[in-house]
């Protein structure tokens, strides 16, 4: 929704009361990959948040959101895989309950060191990406 408002671009949210409202709502979807959240644009439908995003920049002509020039758009591809990573790490751990009794020293030796990095990076920046 940020990025839609940031571009300019008027959209339309559909918002899932039930499960089975999404189940049959899902199984009349334009798409392979039938997922939340999606996107409807004429007869196409798209899913997956990256995807969206791209076509977004795309659709509003506004590629340079994806960096400057490609030393920036490599940066921001490496920041793009920092933060998969650490989402996916984090997820993992909080959703293992059998990793809460080792819950410090995993911040301590794998994410805090990677947030620290992170966070260097970021350091004077408006955006990370």
């Amino acid at each position: 929704v940020k990025l839609l408002e940031y571009l300019g671009l008027k959209y339309q949210i559909k918002t899932y009361t039930s499960p089975e409202e999404w189940a049959a709502d899902k199984a009349t979807l334009n798409t392979p990959f039938p997922n939340l959240p999606y996107l409807k644009v004429g007869d196409k439908t798209l899913t997956e948040s990256e995807a969206i995003a791209y076509f977004l920049v795309f659709h509003a002509n506004r590629t340079d959101l994806f960096g400057a020039n490609n030393d920036e758009r490599v940066q921001a591809t490496a920041v793009r895989g920092v933060v998969t990573d650490l989402t996916r790490d984090l997820s993992a751990f909080l959703w293992d309950a059998s990793k809460h009794a080792e819950q410090a020293k995993y911040f301590e030796e794998k994410l805090h060191p990677r947030l620290a990095r992170l966070n260097a990076f970021a350091a004077g920046k408006k955006h990370i990406i």
